[in-house]
């Protein structure tokens, strides 16, 4: 049982984007990830949240359709936003890969993850129970992206993680809202194809 609970939010945006809110009951800590499209989903599941303690607006990548909602959440989360180094959106705080954010009574561990942009981020909940992938990883597909930089960080990145972790992604695109990294291992023609070589994955990515 994971300490910390995860809503998605099929929040609509520019094209069947999900936000999303990680909240850890025993201190109250919420985050925000990808705060776009309709933001009145995203106020409404933090309102029963009690108790509250705003910690984070935390950014995939830079793109418009997943920063749209940043100024109308902080209208009523009043946190700062944090991106890679990188990010077009400009935040407030530039986080380092690998680094720890505290969370709850653990973490939340940014990951740098370029492929689909230079500034792609993904972020891992402590008890490994769920990852934010944004547009790096979706269901049963992945971004459109650079080859090899891709193929690097599905590798690198995504592949050694717990087959634990939730995959939440930046949008609705697979025949299910979610699933867990173990299942997209198997599944995923993208993700499974980085264990094969860079020039069976591009032959993959010819399929996007």
């Amino acid at each position: 049982m994971s300490e910390f609970t995860v809503f998605q939010l099929a929040v609509g945006g520019f094209d069947d984007n999900f936000s999303y809110v990680a909240y850890a009951p025993a201190t109250g800590d919420a985050v925000v990830v990808d705060p776009c499209g309709d933001t009145a989903q995203i106020a409404a599941a933090l309102e029963p949240l009690k108790p509250l303690r705003p910690q984070y607006i935390l950014l995939t990548h830079g793109h418009h359709d997943h920063t749209s909602g940043v100024a109308e959440v902080r209208k009523f989360f009043a946190a700062p936003v944090l991106a890679h180094p990188e990010c077009t959106f400009a935040p407030d705080r530039k986080l380092n890969d690998r680094e720890r954010l505290p969370f709850g009574n653990g973490w939340l561990e940014s990951r740098y993850a370029p492929g689909h942009s230079r500034d792609g981020m993904i972020y891992r909940l402590s008890d490994d129970s769920a990852i934010f992938t944004g547009d790096t990883l979706f269901i049963d597909c992945c971004g459109y992206c650079v080859a090899e930089v891709m193929y690097r960080t599905m590798r690198e990145v995504l592949w050694p993680l717990a087959d634990t972790n939730i995959v939440y992604s930046g949008h609705n695109y697979g025949q299910e809202p979610w699933a867990t990294l173990g299942v997209e291992k198997r599944r995923n023609p993208f993700l499974s194809a980085c264990q094969r070589p860079l020039a069976e994955f591009k032959m993959q990515l010819k399929q996007l």
